[in-house]
């Protein structure tokens, strides 16, 4: 993943030396939060050998609470809530990692528990977290990161260092884009919605093409004649759409900001009450996808692209 500058600067100001035993980095979902947290556990577990330990998960010293050891706790624990797919980190897990950071520590001299996503902690949970962070062990650090602003128990913030990341504008991720693309009009292919680590993520796969070609479909259909006055093919731009490698769910939400963009900014002939009613369309199916038990992708993009109002 390509470094973002703005975490690099954010990373640069933070002063080791003076670090409180709990820290808590908030901010937008992909906007690179994560890149903090493991350069604080890189540089609190400096050990020989230690980096190589931290990316396996098998560092003695480090308790990580995240997707991959919720799924192993219940796997462990409570193999229905597996089923269900919740992602709510339960007090029985804190209490694990409690007694974890409560031992000796094995190779390091500090001991951490980096607890993912902590959005997702349930109000017993933050409640057994705050009598740690009350009277926390000696060397040993707390590093949360949550993906919502304010989202915790305010207590708990009162207790922690906070390193907060603003949203970042599409402007701001629009020049950054600019920079690492070799095609420097690739820019402004890049939705609203997308965030840095996603973009990222499309530049390492070499996706921006499947990109533009969708940019470039959907803009003959919501402008069905050409430079030349010559009728589009709906059919053909259709299929170019349904043919992408992208993901159903990318295609959908690219297509409905790309139908905002145009009403916001008075860019098309449609009219705004009919593009309106369409976006909500597709929103409102978009909303309803979970309840779908069986879906015929190809079928239900095309039903939805020949929808777009004239």
């Amino acid at each position: 993943m390509k470094n973002f500058p703005w975490i690099d600067e954010k990373i640069s100001s933070i002063d080791l030396n003076n670090l409180s035993h709990a820290l808590i980095i908030e901010g937008q979902e992909g906007v690179g939060k994560n890149q903090i947290c493991h350069h604080l556990i890189n540089e609190l577990l400096s050990e020989k050998n230690s980096k190589n330990l931290i990316k396996n998960n098998s560092h003695p010293d480090l308790f990580c609470i995240n997707d991959e050891t919720l799924i192993s706790y219940f796997q462990r624990e409570d193999k229905n809530k597996l089923k269900a797919k919740t992602k709510k980190i339960p007090v029985g897990f804190i209490r694990e990692a409690i007694d974890f950071i409560m031992l000796k520590s094995g190779l390091s001299k500090n001991k951490i528990l980096f607890i993912d996503s902590a959005e997702n902690l349930t109000i017993s949970s933050q409640n057994a977290l705050l009598k740690t962070l009350e009277e926390p062990p000696q060397n040993t650090y707390i590093i949360i990161q949550s993906n919502r602003f304010k989202c915790l128990n305010q207590t708990i913030y009162s207790r922690c260092q906070l390193i907060h990341l603003n949203n970042l504008s599409q402007e701001k991720l629009h020049n950054w884009a600019k920079e690492i693309l070799k095609d420097k009009s690739d820019n402004t292919i890049i939705p609203n919605y997308m965030t840095p680590k996603k973009v990222s993520q499309h530049i390492e796969v070499g996706s921006f093409e499947e990109l533009k070609i969708l940019k470039s479909s959907l803009n003959k259909l919501f402008y069905p004649l050409d430079a030349l006055n010559i009728d589009v093919s709906k059919g053909e731009e259709i299929n170019k759409i349904i043919d992408l490698n992208l993901d159903f769910i990318e295609k959908l939400n690219y297509i409905i900001d790309f139908a905002l963009s145009l009403l916001k900014n008075d860019k098309t002939k449609i009219h705004p009450v009919r593009l309106s009613d369409f976006i909500e369309q597709l929103a409102a199916f978009r909303e309803n996808l979970l309840d779908i038990n069986t879906l015929n992708q190809r079928y239900a993009l095309n039903h939805l692209l020949l929808k777009i109002p004239n």
